[in-house]
């Protein structure tokens, strides 16, 4: 019995720590500002053909499952998308052993990639990142309102099949209704973005909110985007609700869209081929 009692004084206090490490080191207690950019002109530099994926890699799974981004890399390559928008990806985290997730998705689909920063902690940085067969032209990281986990939406300009687009890889604050308000303020934010791009523009992600959420409709009605899915499917294997979505500018033609069931994350891709308006 005092056994039992040591290791479970030891692993409360091993759970303590973990809290301790994330809340103090990680996150952030004011919020910040938006620094949208003024509105630029419009190009409409549609490509005629464009597959798009927007992929959550669960990439702290890693520390755990050894050959992970090796099967997301398999999901990926089997679809053969234009570009992908990768959310929850590490750089040499001790989640990851160290690793560098994005390099490895680079080498084992062959593709081109660029890494945004949501924050750094202990030498490692967790964000987003951005795959494509095309070529990168430009990447700024772009930081969102709200406390908690620093969140942040990466924007790439790509040149891909014969055009140029504005892809923006968003990861919204989670914890479901508590974070509604938040999520709220990182729309609005999100929305000043989009809307000043001087490309077609494609908005992919983790939202952490299914479509019919308050703040999701919010966000639509201002008519800047579309849902590329015509019919919400759950993309979170758990929760069983749509969180991850591809958003478009109004200009772009859906050919198909769908949720694929596989691969190793908790989260589903989401797959949408795009045609030229």
């Amino acid at each position: 019995m005092r056994r039992l009692r040591k290791l479970a004084t030891i692993l409360a206090a091993i759970f303590l720590i973990a809290i301790a490490y994330r809340v103090l080191g990680v996150y952030r207690f004011r919020s910040g500002e938006c620094s949208a950019r003024p509105t630029r002109a419009f190009a409409p530099t549609y490509p005629k053909r464009l597959v798009v994926m927007t992929y959550n890699i669960e990439g702290h799974a890693e520390l755990l499952k050894p050959h992970h981004i090796e099967e997301i890399a398999r999901t990926i390559v089997r679809y053969h998308p234009d570009v992908v928008a990768i959310n929850e990806a590490h750089r040499r985290t001790w989640q990851v052993r160290f690793g560098d997730q994005l390099e490895e998705l680079r080498r084992l689909t062959h593709m081109n990639g660029a890494f945004g920063r949501s924050y750094r902690f202990i030498g490692g940085d967790f964000g987003n990142a951005v795959l494509t067969r095309g070529n990168i032209v430009r990447s700024d990281i772009h930081d969102l309102p709200g406390t908690g986990e620093p969140r942040a939406i990466f924007e790439s300009v790509v040149s891909v099949n014969g055009g140029v687009i504005d892809f923006y890889v968003a990861h919204l604050s989670a914890w479901g209704g508590v974070n509604a308000k938040t999520r709220d303020q990182q729309l609005q934010c999100v929305a000043d973005h989009v809307r000043a791009s001087e490309h077609p523009f494609i908005l992919a992600g983790d939202l952490n909110a299914a479509p019919d959420a308050e703040e999701v409709q919010k966000f639509l009605r201002l008519g800047i985007v579309y849902e590329a899915l015509a019919t919400p499917a759950p993309t979170h294997k758990v929760m069983n609700k749509q969180l991850d979505h591809i958003l478009l500018n109004h200009g772009w033609r859906v050919v198909s869209a769908r949720v694929l069931d596989e691969g190793p994350s908790d989260h589903r891709p989401v797959l949408v081929e795009l045609a030229a308006p």
